[in-house]
């Protein structure tokens, strides 16, 4: 059901989840940067309403642009647990992927060089070591890509060692009784 009147049992206002919470932080980290808003370089967009970018240039899941009439640049973003860690089950490897995808007629800059990579680097300057997150997300993936003809694409892959789900591990499930 996408909205409506349904009322979920759970309190989604308050979502114990490291992966939903990570992606709420990376958006703020996103719009709050007028650097990565100038380069997204969305014409119909003012800069002073970042939000806006939000689910237009700015996607906290993977995506394929299809063919538009408008040409737009993209930052989409995933966050995955993808391992526990090899010999501390108390840890577990999360890692964040960004995808800086650029129209072919928008990829030039007036910096002197291509758009994907102007964003690639503005979001590696953000998220490489930053302390903002707790424990430090490091570059462990940085690659050039097509997507088709019309559009190009920056790969970056941050990883980190993070806690895993200690606080709940002494506690029972809530949801049991549902």
């Amino acid at each position: 059901h996408g909205g409506g009147d349904i009322t979920m049992i759970r309190n989604i206002q308050k979502v114990d989840d490291d992966i939903i919470e990570m992606k709420r932080l990376i958006k703020q980290k996103l719009i709050a940067d007028k650097d990565i808003l100038e380069a997204l370089h969305n014409p119909d967009i003012d800069i002073e309403s970042p939000d806006e970018f939000l689910d237009t240039n700015i996607f906290g899941f993977i995506r394929i642009p299809h063919t538009q009439d408008t040409v737009r640049n993209f930052i989409c973003f995933t966050v995955d647990d993808i391992e526990e860690h090899h010999f501390n089950t108390h840890l577990k490897v999360q890692q964040i992927q960004f995808n800086c995808i650029c129209h072919l007629d928008d990829m030039k800059t007036d910096y002197g060089f291509d758009r994907h990579d102007l964003l690639g680097y503005l979001v590696r300057s953000i998220f490489n070591w930053t302390n903002d997150f707790g424990l430090q997300f490091k570059l462990v993936y940085n690659k050039e890509s097509t997507i088709d003809s019309d559009y190009y694409c920056r790969t970056l892959r941050f990883e980190r060692e993070f806690t895993n789900s200690l606080n709940k591990a002494t506690r029972s499930n809530p949801y049991d009784k549902l």
